[in-house]
């Protein structure tokens, strides 16, 4: 027993030479080059990734290492974005790392990220070789979004929060959206007054036949109650795609006389069935 118990103690130290002292070393080099790489140019570098990835010029004042949970990231600041439109984001804080994704075992590259901005929040994985995010965006502006570009004769107001799952393919989007905002209004193609709204939800898919479609929206407002479906078909430019939209109304007294002066009818009871076909830059609505 005693001889066992000495040849236990002396194997010990063979195993700290041969094992744990390499290991320390090791974690301590890798410490040491995450704390001392030139984050200088990296910045630009992932700006640039970033830039091509989202279509937007992207800038990025200073790159610090972090570490976190997930594994060595880095937190951005001073970053800004400026969309195709024109529109300019900026971020409170912004962090990103490696993301643990099958991605990469396609060849492309894929990054965590955690950003606060102007626009709102969002978490979740971006790609970069074929752009994609899936994740989340909390408390988006929505009346910051270019809608009028996508879909002219439209306007929509409100806090967001979205579900995405989305790539950028060959033929454009790709994917599915699930999306809840409150407290705003939405304007569509054709219709003469815009539809103040508590709650929107909703399911947006891309993709296949059609550019987008839509199912399961839901509209409760103090003068309007709605049910939505339709799709937007593909075209070389949006405005001359084929739209097709489903409404179910239910319009409150305040609402009835705008809606019948634009020549919409509607039952005794405030309620109409209305299709907006045609384009949106030329909608019908019947």
């Amino acid at each position: 027993m005693v001889a066992a118990q000495r040849r236990g103690a002396e194997g010990l130290p063979v195993l700290l030479r041969l094992v744990a002292i390499p290991l320390a070393g090791a974690l301590l080099f890798l410490l040491f080059l995450h704390l001392g790489f030139p984050y200088a140019r990296l910045g630009g570098l992932v700006a640039a990734q970033l830039g091509r990835a989202t279509q937007s010029q992207i800038q990025i004042a200073e790159l610090a290492p972090r570490l976190s949970l997930g594994g060595p990231g880095l937190a951005a600041t001073g970053v800004t974005a400026v969309t195709r439109t024109g529109a300019r984001i900026e971020f409170e804080r912004a962090f990103l790392r490696p993301a643990w994704s099958l991605a990469w075992l396609r060849g492309n590259p894929a990054v965590y990220l955690d950003v606060v901005g102007t626009l709102g929040e969002a978490q979740g994985v971006a790609t970069l070789r074929i752009p994609g995010f899936h994740g989340q965006l909390r408390g988006i502006e929505l009346a910051q979004l270019p809608l009028a570009a996508a879909l002219p004769g439209g306007s929509l107001s409100g806090l967001a929060d979205l579900n995405l799952d989305l790539e950028v393919g060959e033929t454009g989007p790709e994917g599915s959206s699930g999306f809840e905002a409150r407290n705003g209004a939405l304007g569509l193609p054709g219709l003469p007054v815009q539809l103040p709204f508590t709650s929107l939800v909703g399911e947006l898919r891309f993709g296949g036949d059609h550019l987008a479609e839509l199912a399961n929206g839901v509209l409760e407002g103090p003068l309007v109650s709605a049910r939505m479906s339709g799709t937007l078909g593909r075209a070389a430019r949006v405005e001359a795609a084929e739209l097709k939209l489903d409404l179910d109304l239910t319009a409150q007294p305040g609402l009835r006389a705008p809606l019948q002066a634009a020549g919409i009818t509607l039952a005794p009871d405030g309620t109409a069935k209305l299709q907006v076909t045609g384009t949106p830059g030329r909608p019908q609505i019947r």
